[in-house]
């Protein structure tokens, strides 16, 4: 199967009568053709198509008809072949109408290019949804969560109250979900973390060649230690603390397991996160479906990590990278 008729006719399950968006950039502008051409073999009772406009980039929100087509449509499909932290604002605010309406489903991606639309998007998301669906009901309704790896880590959080999401890939409930996908994440209670976190394989746009360590207190990271990486990830960080909200770029703001046998360690954080046995720990903003979570801040930072042992409730879920579930 091709990847557009994958992302079309199974990951979203397009239907005939439903209410279409698709929104790409004009890197994309022949996969968006792909896509439309398979969304209109479904019947759709109408099929929105919109282009960012390259001369207004970085955008800081969508039109107001396209804000209004988030609310009150039926699927989205939303591709960019590059962005970058400044064009956040823009994409929380798709979000944010998405799901101020409560109808939409709409799969979104960042970074998509040829290698991604052949490998993380040709998978088989049916299998890619069962195991994701196992790890969501093993962290649903627990607790203490422990996290350790051979390289040092030792994380402590609670995810007690939090509500467990996912990313299958079998996407057919409103709201916003990853393409490509495959994860199980959760927002930890905002003070919780506690200890120390090494992180081997990426953060968004820095893969890793020296592992960064970042000691959290209370939820917070105190101490970012490592080379050059860890001083462009601190860089980062330090710019997000002058922006407004800024005191948050530094708050837990994720725990996710990834889920996708195809997906590659790359340094996109699209592909990074969904790859099959390791684990992300994420800073920043999660005010927002569907992390529902309480922190609010200018980004929200990924850092990837290899060989995890997870253990929640006393309950060994990955064994060094092995999923148990």
């Amino acid at each position: 199967m091709n990847w557009y008729e994958n992302v079309v006719n199974v990951c979203l399950g397009i239907q005939p009568g439903e209410r279409v968006l698709l929104i790409t950039d004009t890197d994309l502008s022949t996969e968006q053709e792909l896509l439309a051409r398979a969304i209109e073999s479904a019947r759709p009772a109408e099929l929105r198509r919109w282009t960012l406009p390259e001369d207004e980039r970085p955008l800081q929100t969508a039109p107001p008809d396209i804000l209004e087509c988030a609310r009150t449509f039926d699927v989205g499909i939303h591709l960019l072949a590059h962005t970058s932290s400044e064009e956040q604002p823009y994409r929380l605010s798709l979000l944010q109408a998405t799901s101020e309406g409560g109808r939409l489903r709409m799969g979104a991606g960042l970074y998509i290019d040829h290698a991604i639309l052949e490998n993380e998007l040709s998978a088989d998301y049916e299998a890619i949804a069962r195991i994701t669906y196992r790890l969501r009901d093993r962290l649903q309704g627990r607790s203490e969560v422990r996290i350790v790896s051979p390289l040092g880590t030792d994380l402590r959080l609670s995810i007690a109250g939090r509500q467990v999401a996912v990313d299958p890939g079998i996407i057919r409930e409103p709201g916003y979900y990853n393409l490509p996908s495959g994860e199980c994440y959760v927002a930890p209670l905002e003070d919780s973390a506690e200890g120390i976190l090494v992180v081997d394989k990426s953060f968004p746009g820095i893969l890793i060649h020296e592992p960064i360590t970042l000691t959290f207190e209370s939820g917070r990271v105190v101490a970012i230690e490592g080379g050059e990486e860890a001083r462009r990830l601190l860089r980062l960080i330090e710019a997000g603390e002058q922006k407004p909200n800024g005191e948050g770029c530094r708050t837990i703001a994720e725990l996710g397991i990834g889920t996708n046998p195809a997906a590659r360690i790359t340094g996109n954080v699209m592909t990074d996160e969904k790859v099959m046995g390791t684990i992300h720990i994420a800073i920043g903003h999660n005010a927002v479906a569907p992390y529902n979570g309480k922190n609010h801040a200018p980004l929200h930072l990924d850092g990837v990590m290899g060989q995890p042992t997870l253990t929640v409730d006393d309950e060994v879920l990955i064994d060094k990278g092995k999923y148990l579930v």
